[in-house]
């Protein structure tokens, strides 16, 4: 008796992922930052209902626009890592008026999400896990911008750490796949 074995296909590990925020302005690449959760990475297409003269016994379902939802970036320890605080100050200088805090009132920055390999299941990708060309699947944030940035709070009987969380608006987004993801 033959035994075949056949190839396991595990799917994509959601826990090894890099994220790149890339700020033409500051020729700044953040990505040391550290996220330990990415949140919101979803859009939602309106229907709009129509009813035709002759047919009237149902409405006709058509799409109208999309909206994208915003992320939730969540840092861990963040005491030596001030880019979640520095992209918010772009947003002051843009209220406040160009030359306060930067000479630029371009706040918008490209956000990617990576999904790296995992080591059990890794073999589409040539890099390291600690760069992007162990990456599966990319996501590209379009026209970012930073709606609020939030620290816990300062307990002295807790015991958690100083942890801070950054919503980022976004008009769009694009996934690609395979090698064109480390590109990304």
């Amino acid at each position: 008796m033959a035994y075949t074995t056949r190839q396991r296909s595990d799917p994509l590990r959601n826990f090894k992922f890099q994220v790149q925020i890339i700020y033409p302005p500051l020729n700044a690449v953040l990505t040391d930052m550290a996220f330990t959760s990415v949140a919101g990475l979803n859009m939602n297409t309106e229907m709009v209902p129509y009813r035709e003269g002759g047919w009237n016994t149902n409405f006709h379902k058509l799409p109208g626009q999309t909206d994208f939802g915003p992320l939730t970036m969540v840092q861990g320890v963040m005491h030596a890592r001030p880019g979640m605080w520095e992209l918010a100050k772009t947003m002051f200088a843009v209220q406040w008026g160009a030359g306060t805090l930067l000479d630029t009132t371009d706040y918008r920055y490209t956000t990617v999400v990576r999904i790296l390999d995992h080591p059990i299941t890794k073999g589409s990708g040539s890099g390291t896990l600690d760069s992007p060309d162990g990456a599966r699947l990319a996501f590209i944030c379009y026209n970012c911008w930073t709606g609020s940035v939030a620290f816990n709070d300062l307990d002295a009987s807790g015991n958690s750490v100083l942890i801070s969380q950054m919503t980022m608006h976004h008009e769009g987004f694009d996934v690609v796949y395979g090698q064109d993801a480390t590109r990304a």
